[in-house]
């Protein structure tokens, strides 16, 4: 989980400047690479690096990363006078910066503990899922007739299946509230997406743009919570809870067995006695 962030902010680079020098070509290649592997920086906070100064210094080397790709892509809507577009990759830009903030704090500062923790059979399961919905966007993603940049939303459905999965050590509200409000904006982006396609009005991909910056806030918030022992249930703690259950599930069941020994020792004894009894 060390090379893996690298390689998807490379690739945004990439498709950043890749967009700015060939944005009038047509050519129908826009944001593709950096979409598939996009998913990967939002499970950087996971990085298995001991060090301090090591996993300071990969942090902010990622967001460097991060925030050059941006800036690509704000000379290339500057360049082509879209004032909207240019705000929001700057939002983009700002939201980076305090993830990167905030990820310093809880691994390198406070060294909480991760509870959203990533295992090698995630990896395999969140590449099945990528392709099965890239399958669906690529025919966009290649089209000449649509602009479809670097897309969050679809690392955002492979998260939030990642997330729901620990729901059961989720406690309080606000980590709860997160996690349905982050599938609520990532629905409704997705939706105003294909509605772009459908209708092909700017006002569906503007909404689109702006559900996706807010299911990014949303994404990082909830990184962010797990990190505290009041959001989230330690698992040590799940371990003994139920390790104690299953005690006391035993404990009951031998009582309950020594009991009934108890009840047909007594039937036992008492019948021979009323035999007894019937022969005088």
């Amino acid at each position: 989980m060390v090379i893996l962030p690298f390689l998807a902010q490379s690739a945004y680079i990439f498709d950043a400047f890749y967009y700015l020098t060939h944005q009038t070509d047509g050519n129908g290649y826009e944001g593709l690479l950096s979409t598939i592997l996009i998913v990967f920086t939002y499970l950087r906070y996971c990085s298995p690096m001991e060090c301090r100064l090591s996993l300071c210094v990969y942090y902010i080397f990622l967001c460097l990363l991060s925030e050059i790709g941006n800036i690509g892509y704000m000379i290339a809507f500057i360049m082509k006078k879209d004032i909207f577009f240019t705000i929001v990759y700057g939002f983009w830009g700002f939201i980076e910066l305090i993830m990167t903030i905030m990820l310093i704090y809880c691994r390198v500062v406070m060294r909480y503990q991760v509870n959203f923790i990533v295992e090698n059979k995630h990896l395999f399961h969140f590449m099945s899922r990528l392709e099965i919905i890239l399958a669906i966007f690529i025919p966009y993603f290649i089209s000449k007739n649509f602009t479809t940049l670097t897309k969050d939303s679809i690392a955002f459905f492979i998260l939030f299946d990642f997330f729901s999965a620990s729901y059961v050590r989720f406690q309080g509200i606000w980590i709860k509230l997160t996690l349905y409000l982050f599938v609520t904006t990532v629905t409704a982006a997705v939706a105003a997406e294909w509605l772009y396609f459908a209708e092909k009005f700017h006002y569906y991909e503007q909404i689109s743009a702006v559900s996706e910056l807010i299911s990014a806030v949303l994404c990082n918030l909830l990184i962010i919570l797990q990190f505290f022992p009041y959001h989230f249930t330690p698992d040590h703690i799940e371990k003994i809870a139920r390790e104690g259950f299953i005690f006391q599930q035993r404990l009951s069941s031998a009582l309950m067995n020594k009991n009934e020994d108890q009840h047909v020792t007594i039937e036992k004894v008492e019948k021979p006695v009323s035999t007894i009894d019937s022969h005088c």
